[in-house]
C-alpha cells in the first residue's frame, strides 16, 4: 500500500515537472537568501543558462543594475518587516541574459512555505517582441501625426510659393533677354523651386508624396540631395561622390529615389558612430547571364547601378540575410523601427529593379541598386530651376471652370488663362463650382480644380462632373496627397495632376494638351 502511494506520488511529481517545463513562462524558485532552487526549461530558454549553471546561485545573476544591487536589501527588508513592494504584484522590469543582453520582462512574484522553509516563485515572460511592436505602433502614430502636419504645411506653403512663382514667370515672359533684372528674377525663381523641394523632402518622411514616374537623370537627383545629406549625417561623416558623366536616364519617381538615398545614408550614419566616409557611385552597367545566376532578382540587360557604401561596423551574415525584412533591426529599443531598409527594398522593386548588399564585420557595408536604363531617347525633364519659356496666345475661347480656394493664386491663374484666350469662370469652393456647372448644363471644355477645398475634395468633385459628362477633360492640382487621394485610380481614369507650386509654362502646356485631346 505504501509502495502504491509512493508510486502515485512519484507519478504526480513527474506530471507537475512536465507541466512546469512546458508552460510558456519562465518559472524560478528562490529561498530566503535569494539562492535559486529551481529553474524550468522556459527560464533556460529566456536567460540562456542551463538549470545546472544557476541552481544554488544568487538570483541577482539574472538582473542588471540597479535591480542587482537592490535585490538582496529588498529581500532582507521584506523578511524582517513584511512590507510588500513586488510580492503578489506583477510589474515590468529588466532581465539580463547569459550573454549580457538586457531585455524587458513581465515579472510576478509569489511566496509559499514548504515546511519551515520560506520560498518565492517568480513567473517571467520575455516581452521583447511586445515592446518592439509597441514601439512600432508609437512610431507609426508619430509618423501619421507628422504626415498630417506636413500635409497642412505643404498645402498652405506651396500655395504661397505658387503665387510667387506665377508672378516671377509672368515677369520673365515679358522681359527681354538683355534686361539686367532678368538674372535677379532667375535667382528668385531658383529660390522658390528650392523651397518647394524642401517641402517635398518634408513630405518624404511622412510618405505623402505622390508616385510620379518620369525619365530622370540620377546624377542631378543625387547632386540636389547632397547638401541635405551633409546636414543629416553631421560633420564627422564625409560624403564622397563618383558619378559617371554619361549616365543613362532611368524612369523613376524623384521623391522615392530621394527616400532611398536618405534611408541608406541614415543607415550608414548609424553604422559609423565615430564618423567615417559615405561613398555614392553611379554608373552604367550591362548585367549578363552569369551575374543573374548568382542573384535571383537580377535579369540581363542595360541598367544604371547606384552604389552606396560606408566605412562602418559592417554586418554578420545572419544579419545581412534579414536586413530587408520589415521590422528587423539590430538597433537598441526606441532607436529604430526596422522599416528603413524594408522601405528601400519596396521602392526599388516598384521601380522594376533590385538591390544587393555586401558586408563584412569591421569592413563596412555596400548596397548596390540596379534600375533599368532607358534605351529609347526619352526626354529627361530639365531642372525646374532652369525652365525657360515664352507666353503665347493659345486659347480659342474654350470655357474653363477653375476651382481654387487660395484667392491670390486663383486670381493669377484666372488672369493668365484669360490672357491666353480662354473663357474662365473661377470659384473658391466645391458648392460654388457645382452651382456654376449646373447653371450652364455642364457646358465647360475643361475643369481645373485644387484637390483640397474648404468644403470638399477636388478629385471627388471632378468625378461627380464626369459622371454627367464622361468625356469632360479635367486637371487637378495638389500641394500634397493623403489616403483619400487615390493616385492610381486617377491615372486609370486618365486624370492628370499638377504638383504645386507649378510653373506657368507647365500649367499652359497641360491645359492645351487636354483641350486638344478632348
Amino acid at each position: 500500500m505504501a509502495e502504491e502511494r509512493l508510486t502515485a506520488l512519484e507519478q504526480r511529481v513527474v506530471e507537475l515537472e512536465a507541466v512546469v517545463d512546458n508552460v510558456i513562462d519562465g518559472i524560478i524558485t528562490i529561498d530566503k537568501r535569494g539562492h535559486i532552487q529551481s529553474f524550468n526549461r522556459m527560464a533556460e530558454g529566456i536567460f540562456g543558462y542551463s538549470a545546472a549553471e544557476v541552481i544554488g546561485q544568487n538570483v541577482c545573476l539574472l538582473m542588471p543594475d540597479p535591480y542587482k544591487s537592490q535585490h538582496d536589501a529588498y529581500l532582507t527588508s521584506y523578511l524582517s518587516s513584511g512590507e510588500e513592494k513586488i510580492i503578489g504584484i506583477g510589474r515590468e522590469v529588466l532581465g539580463q541574459r547569459k550573454d549580457g543582453q538586457v531585455f524587458p520582462i513581465d515579472l510576478a512574484v509569489g511566496e509559499f512555505r514548504l515546511g519551515e522553509r520560506r520560498l518565492f516563485t517568480g513567473l517571467i515572460r520575455d516581452i521583447t517582441e511586445r515592446k518592439r511592436l509597441e514601439a512600432q505602433l508609437v512610431q507609426a502614430q508619430k509618423m501619421e501625426s507628422v504626415g498630417r502636419l506636413a500635409g497642412g504645411i505643404a498645402h498652405d506653403f506651396n500655395n504661397q510659393l505658387g503665387i510667387i512663382l506665377f508672378d516671377v514667370d509672368m515677369i520673365l515672359a515679358t522681359m527681354s533677354e538683355e534686361d539686367p533684372l532678368r538674372e535677379d528674377l532667375a535667382k528668385i525663381r531658383k529660390a522658390v523651386m528650392r523651397s518647394a523641394n524642401l517641402t517635398r523632402q518634408l513630405l518624404l518622411f511622412s510618405r505623402r508624396q505622390p508616385m510620379e514616374m518620369r525619365p530622370t537623370n540620377l546624377n542631378r537627383q543625387i547632386a540636389e540631395l547632397q547638401k541635405m545629406l551633409g546636414r543629416l549625417l553631421g560633420e564627422d561623416v564625409e560624403v564622397l561622390m563618383d558619378l559617371s558623366s554619361n549616365l543613362s536616364p532611368v524612369r523613376a519617381d524623384h521623391g522615392n529615389i530621394d527616400q532611398v538615398l536618405i534611408n541608406l545614408a541614415i543607415n550608414a550614419r548609424d553604422a559609423m558612430p565615430g564618423g567615417g566616409e559615405l561613398n555614392i557611385y553611379a554608373a552604367n552597367v550591362v548585367v549578363d547571364e552569369e551575374y543573374c545566376k548568382a542573384h535571383s532578382d537580377a535579369r540581363p540587360g542595360p541598367f544604371v547601378c547606384l552604389r552606396v557604401a560606408d566605412t562602418g561596423t559592417g554586418m554578420e551574415e545572419k544579419v545581412r540575410e534579414q536586413v530587408f525584412e520589415p521590422f528587423f533591426t539590430t538597433k537598441e529599443m526606441g532607436k529604430g523601427t526596422g522599416l528603413g531598409l524594408a522601405v528601400v527594398y519596396g521602392i526599388v522593386q516598384a521601380h522594376e529593379g533590385w538591390i544587393a548588399v555586401q558586408s563584412e564585420v569591421g569592413e563596412g557595408t555596400e548596397f548596390e541598386i540596379f534600375l533599368p536604363a532607358l534605351v529609347s531617347q526619352e526626354e529627361v525633364g530639365s531642372s525646374p530651376e532652369e525652365v525657360d519659356f515664352v507666353l503665347q496666345d493659345q486659347g480659342q475661347r474654350e470655357r474653363i471652370l477653375l476651382v481654387e480656394d487660395e484667392d491670390e493664386l486663383r486670381e493669377r491663374m484666372e488672369k493668365l488663362l484669360v490672357r491666353q484666350g480662354y473663357q474662365v469662370e473661377a470659384h473658391s469652393t466645391a458648392d460654388e463650382a457645382r452651382e456654376a456647372f449646373r447653371h450652364v448644363g455642364g457646358n465647360f471644355d475643361l475643369v481645373l480644380s485644387d484637390v483640397v477645398l474648404p468644403d470638399g475634395r477636388g478629385n471627388e468633385l471632378v468625378s461627380e462632373f464626369r459622371s454627367q459628362n464622361p468625356d469632360l477633360p479635367v486637371l487637378l492640382s495638389t500641394g500634397y496627397t493623403d489616403e483619400r487621394l487615390d493616385l492610381e485610380s486617377l491615372r486609370r481614369q486618365g486624370i492628370p495632376f499638377l504638383q504645386k507650386p507649378f510653373a506657368v509654362a507647365d500649367l499652359l502646356e497641360q491645359v492645351r494638351r487636354l483641350l486638344e485631346k478632348g
